[in-house]
């Protein structure tokens, strides 16, 4: 591969040597690419070297011979990897290596940094895929400001290993040591900390950022080694002393449960954090358009106006935006960016039905039973087939579902934000094939499986009155779709308690018509009774009235 790159480079020394900004024009790839193919790192794209050589005004056909068997020999890029740094980052979020690509926050950034600046504790809140991430990597930690050593970690299901890992490695020592020092005692973080920054300038701080701070509720049991993090943390921010500034990223749907700890709830209420809330329209088209500008190239009018348009009022849209204009990149190398190379790439819709597909075929049988479910449940059944996203509030999730949902989250299929669910864009309903056929499959079923929810949750918010209970056919129907359906426990619920009123009220039926029995019998005997004491009496008078001879 070495003398591969060093052919390329002496053919450019035989064309005269042309800058590479030069080549650039002639190739349609930008120069940072042309440079990187002649750089010996790894193979370049056919397509890739075949422009160089052309620019270079070498024999293609030969070229294209000597790459076939080089590749024969070496790995050959996938269609994702890239002989040049895309500008967008796909579905991850931007990292603080990617910070010149990061445009459209500039705001939020800034009014991080004045927060920080005030506060030694600060929260970055917002929905699942609207940026807290990129905000927290590519806007804070790659420029962090001031003389702050930036520490960042995800907790994951054991924080206070995670930070002890972590810590360790900005300070030295023993990772095990420092693990055991916080489990023993919540003033080892602000102890180790200030002994870290012991002899340097007197504005040394560290900047400990925790991302996905949700995770000590969703992925850690361990309820001691939760509160035992948590204590770490904020005795190393209060303490009078401190040289620790702590920015946590908390996803909207978890900052109720923050209220547990009383110095975090503040630092999530209105007023405080730092949300990220959506783009503006002049927002959204400068993180379209500038990333693309920062690599040389060009964005065509028509394609920001079909982006633009196709991400507006879509929750969840930024990661897809930017995993679709990847794509697009990877579409063609010229100096402009089309909106033909986005639909030949299959924009948002392929991004969604791609990720959907690929996530669903990786869960086990039960959970793409729940996943068909959480997906159905998200969806509004309309005339005609044209069906809409539904919410899907956080008290119709069943607990089981939990992880499912969450790998729905993590593929940024769906958002999660304090109110609940939504598809991350309604492109999932049209465009998913899958979903399609799941929709169009017994409509019926879903309708009466959508009232159901209704009536289950109007008669749990009645204090389970029995008015709302089903009865008569409607319950017969109901019942059969549990067999095809999953419920939620308030569904099953609402179920067993209307069987079970119909139980006692046919069990109060038959009572009755076992008493309307025994008085028909005892009337009857009553009756009986009657007649003959009328029979006798009759009989008596008759005789009494007969004349004696």
């Amino acid at each position: 591969m070495s003398q591969f790159a060093g052919d390329l480079r002496r053919l450019r020394e035989k064309a005269g040597s042309p800058p590479y900004r030069e080549l650039s024009k002639r190739a349609h790839y930008s120069a940072s690419t042309l440079s990187d193919a002649a750089g010996g790192r790894r193979l370049p794209t056919l397509a890739v070297t075949l422009a160089y050589v052309r620019a270079c005004d070498g024999d293609v056909a030969v070229w294209e011979e000597r790459w076939q068997e080089t590749a024969a020999t070496s790995k050959v890029p996938s269609p994702e990897e890239t002989d040049e740094e895309i500008p967008y980052p796909g579905i991850q979020a931007f990292s603080a290596r990617q910070a010149g690509c990061f445009f459209g926050r500039e705001a939020l950034v800034d009014q991080l940094s004045r927060e920080l600046a005030e506060r030694r504790l600060v929260a970055v809140t917002g929905p699942s895929g609207s940026g807290k991430s990129s905000l927290l990597e590519a806007g804070l930690i790659a420029d962090p400001g001031r003389a702050r050593i930036v520490l960042r970690l995800v907790p994951g299901p054991r924080p206070l290993r995670e930070c002890a890992i972590q810590l360790a490695a900005v300070t030295g020592g023993s990772a095990l040591r420092l693990h055991q020092e916080l489990t023993a005692d919540p003033a080892g973080l602000h102890l180790r900390v200030r002994q870290f920054l012991t002899g340097r300038s007197p504005e040394a701080e560290l900047l400990l950022v925790v991302d996905r701070f949700e995770d000590i509720f969703t992925r850690c049991r361990d309820e001691d080694e939760r509160e035992s993090f948590v204590a770490a943390l904020l005795h190393a921010v209060l303490e009078p002393d401190s040289r620790l500034r702590l920015v946590l990223g908390v996803r909207s749907d978890f900052t109720g449960r923050c209220g547990r700890y009383p110095e975090i709830a503040a630092a999530v209420s209105a007023g405080r954090r730092v949300d990220t809330g959506p783009m503006t329209a002049e927002q959204l088209r400068s993180a379209l358009v500038r990333p693309a500008i920062t690599a040389e190239r060009r964005l065509e009018g028509a394609l920001v106006a079909t982006v633009m348009a196709e991400a507006s009022g879509q929750r969840g849209a930024l990661p897809l935006v930017a995993q679709a204009m990847r794509r697009t990149w990877q579409q063609g190398h010229g100096a402009t960016l089309t909106l033909a190379m986005y639909r030949a790439s299959g924009g948002i819709s392929r991004v969604l039905a791609d990720t959907a597909e690929k996530v669903f075929s990786e869960l086990d049988e039960f959970q793409r039973r729940q996943a068909r479910d959480v997906f159905l449940r998200l969806t509004s059944l309309g005339p005609a087939g044209h069906d809409t996203r539904r919410r899907l509030p956080a008290h119709e999730l069943d607990p089981a579902t939990g992880a499912v949902v969450t790998r729905l989250i993590d593929a940024r299929l769906v958002t999660a934000d304090i109110d609940g669910l939504d598809l991350a864009h309604d492109a999932l309903i049209r465009d998913w094939p899958r979903l399609r056929r799941w929709l169009s499959t017994d409509r019926d079923g879903l309708r009466l499986h959508r009232r159901l929810t209704e009536a289950a949750e109007l008669w749990d918010g009645a204090n389970r009155d029995p008015a709302p209970l089903y009865r008569g056919s409607q319950l017969d129907e109901t019942t059969a779709l549990a067999g095809r359906m999953m419920l939620t426990h308030r569904e099953h619920s609402f179920l067993n308690a209307s069987l079970q009123a119909r139980e006692e009220e046919a069990a109060r039926a038959r009572s009755s018509a076992r008493r309307f029995r025994r008085l028909t019998a005892a009337m009857a005997v009553a009756s009986g009774l009657a007649a003959v004491s009328a029979a006798l009496a009759v009989r008596e008078r008759r005789q009494t009235s007969a004349p004696c001879w």
